[in-house]
């Protein structure tokens, strides 16, 4: 019986501390309540008013996050739509930042399946060019940025459906030099003519 008592008092004790030290931790200015009230992740990330964020990682990990966004085309020709252009002069602010400026990307231009080889080969050349132009610009140092024409062999979608075909006339982004983790996120493709689908 003695035993008993014994050891409810000692897991009565035992409660009372972890309390005190939760408290402790949300009383005492920790690094908790400094990420409440700024708004920032340990990493030194912070959220935006539109849920967006921008990631810094230190250590041995790489040294930043780059995501840029495909740009698609309407079929058979190299210009760009607003959306690529939108979406280039977000690419081109990032890659300008002062600790970017290392960096070096791969632009692959790709085509749908329609045409020959070797006329999708001359287009995807030319839509990673005219990407190139733009970025260029913009005030992107063209010697970061390295053409690759896959014409029609490197499809995101297969199939000869339109929204198929509108996925795979695009210019993709690859990581060619720098220390950075890069993410490529999908773009808005448009349909034959260009206007976005819905």
């Amino acid at each position: 019986m003695k035993k008993g008592i014994w050891l409810a008092l000692c897991i009565a004790f035992a409660l009372a501390g972890c309390k005190k030290g939760a408290q402790d931790v949300n009383t005492g200015g920790s690094n908790l309540d400094t990420y409440d009230q700024e708004g920032k992740d340990k990493d030194g990330s912070s959220s935006g008013a539109d849920g967006a964020s921008k990631q810094t990682a230190t250590g041995d990990m790489k040294d930043l996050i780059l995501a840029l966004r495909r740009v698609h085309f309407a079929f058979d020709v190299s210009s760009l739509t607003d959306a690529a252009k939108d979406a280039l002069t977000e690419a081109a602010s990032k890659l300008n930042l002062p600790e970017l400026k290392d960096v070096e990307l791969y632009v692959d231009g790709n085509t749908d399946e329609r045409g020959t080889t070797e006329y999708n080969m001359s287009l995807g050349e030319k839509r990673g060019q005219t990407v190139v132009t733009y970025l260029k610009s913009l005030g992107v140092d063209e010697a970061r940025l390295h053409v690759v024409s896959y014409g029609e062999e490197n499809p995101l979608a297969s199939g000869g459906s339109a929204s198929a075909l509108a996925k795979n006339r695009r210019v993709d982004f690859r990581l060619y030099k720098g220390s950075i983790e890069f993410v490529l996120e999908e773009g808005e493709p448009v349909d034959d003519e260009g206007k976005p689908i819905q």
